[in-house]
């Protein structure tokens, strides 16, 4: 067995991973890589993710321990996140997602690719007839309640999958009954019995098993905890996206002012953050899936505040999770206001509170929560960090988690690059971001949109928003 202070300068010196991991990370990293059948059950927030990502990087770099390839199963709209986060904590490892249609993918699972990111939807259908025995070392499941129902295909094809070492990675194993924790175990250790008691189960659960809480390491831990979440499109948002994108030079071609330009600017790059939300026409949502991940994680003590800069967004996600909620938009009157804070701070949990953030950003205490998802961005980072704050009080015995979706290979991609640029600027020249006047000018918008001043017929370069005012 490897110790954590051995792994710890390896991965330092060999790897380039950053020292800024925390000791209980380097503990995880040290009791994934020390075991062969592991289930990862720290609370969302303490950064499973990364200790596995660590931990499999070593695996790939000891000649005493032979794990050549590993394969990560995620749920779709996680996959980007995975690469994101093995290329800022192994930047020397290859990762490659996996992709394309049955024959693009069984040739990926052929390639010598050290570790490969798959969908469980892609699993379900390949992972019985297009991966050879022998193809992989260590299997990773990432929110590995998906495998819950253990009769179900997608818990088979995992089940089956050939492997050396098997993880799984969940906040929220036990969800609704023991039969949860036993599809776990029976991916995590094939060869045992068929049915067994409770609390055989739990004997089991405890050998393998590593949980820690917040509460436990929050000497360790900031105040506030910042995690941001790439998520990819799923295929019918993608197409209604590409569909619009592509539309974007003619959708301008009309318009011969600078005011007109700055208009219709600003109106197609809402719509393209709306279908980043949800398309419309197929009630598809990578974004609502990737929540639903992260309120069953939150846990049954979980209250989770989640951000909108639209209205109808936040109808729409309130029409499709099953966690009892409440919504605070502007149209609400203070006493109704009052009343759905109320509820959201004392009510039974878990529980979820679907804000406006211009009516949720200021005036507001909501320290009872648990976690925020700014479900899209602001167009303004000190109004986010305003809203975030309503629920970092003084009084917090917890750190509070921020999680910030950001969709891979679109527009948002690109208004994050624009505000951080501007808020590096600020918090140089003025020390305090709070103050500064946020203005995207017309070039900044032809920018995100991919476009030049050649396309809209002018050279005008006047400020056509500021602060989001023209939403």
């Amino acid at each position: 067995m490897t110790d954590t202070s051995t792994l710890r300068r390896l991965a330092e010196k060999e790897l380039g991973v950053p020292a800024s991991l925390h000791d209980y990370q380097w503990e995880g990293v040290a009791f994934l890589y020390n075991s062969s059948r592991a289930l990862l059950a720290d609370e969302m927030g303490l950064g499973k993710t990364v200790q596995a990502a660590v931990a499999t990087a070593l695996l790939m770099t000891r000649h005493d321990q032979p794990v050549g390839r590993a394969l990560i199963v995620a749920p779709a709209s996680l996959v980007s996140n995975w690469l994101a986060e093995f290329s800022s904590w192994t930047p020397t490892l290859t990762v490659r997602c996996v992709h394309g249609n049955a024959r693009d993918r069984e040739a990926f699972y052929l390639l010598p690719i050290p570790v490969l990111i798959a969908s469980y939807d892609q699993i379900r259908s390949d992972g019985l007839d297009r991966i050879p025995s022998g193809t992989f070392d260590l299997v990773i499941l990432d929110e590995a309640q998906r495998i819950k129902n253990r009769f179900s295909a997608t818990a088979l094809a995992c089940r089956l999958l050939p492997r050396k070492r098997s993880w799984a990675l969940s906040a929220t194993p036990f969800e609704n009954s023991s039969e949860d924790v036993e599809s776990i175990l029976r991916f995590l250790d094939p060869l045992q019995k068929s049915e067994r008691a409770a609390a055989d189960i739990s004997i089991r659960l405890r050998s393998m098993m590593l949980r820690r809480r917040k509460l436990e390491v929050r000497n360790e831990l900031p105040a506030v905890i910042f995690q941001d979440l790439m998520i990819d499109l799923s295929s019918s948002q993608r197409d209604s996206y590409e569909a619009l994108w592509a539309e974007r030079h003619d959708s301008l071609a009309s318009n011969t002012n600078a005011r007109a330009i700055g208009t219709a600017l600003l109106g197609l790059i809402v719509r393209l953050k709306l279908i980043c939300n949800f398309d419309e026409g197929t009630s598809s949502s990578s974004k609502v899936e990737a929540l639903s991940y992260i309120l069953e994680d939150a846990g049954q003590a979980g209250r989770v505040i989640v951000f909108s800069q639209f209205v109808d967004t936040l109808k729409w996600i309130s029409a499709r999770i099953s966690v009892p909620h409440e919504l605070l938009i502007g149209s609400l009157t203070m006493e109704a206001r009052g009343q759905v804070i109320e509820r959201f701070s004392t009510g039974t949990t878990p529980r979820a509170l679907l804000v406006s953030i211009k009516a949720g950003g200021v005036g507001l205490n909501l320290g009872s929560a648990s976690h925020v998802v700014l479900f899209d961005r602001w167009w303004n980072p000190a109004t986010e960090m305003q809203a975030i704050y309503r629920a970092h009080r003084f009084d917090r015995s917890q750190p509070l988690h921020v999680i910030r979706f950001l969709v891979k290979d679109s527009i948002e991609e690109d208004i994050a690059a624009v505000l951080s640029q501007k808020q590096r600027m600020f918090e140089d020249v003025v020390e305090s971001v709070e103050s500064a006047n946020y203005r995207f000018t017309e070039e900044e918008l032809l920018r995100i949109l991919g476009l030049s001043v050649r396309d809209t017929g002018t050279v005008a370069q006047k400020e056509v928003w500021r602060n989001g005012e023209n939403l």
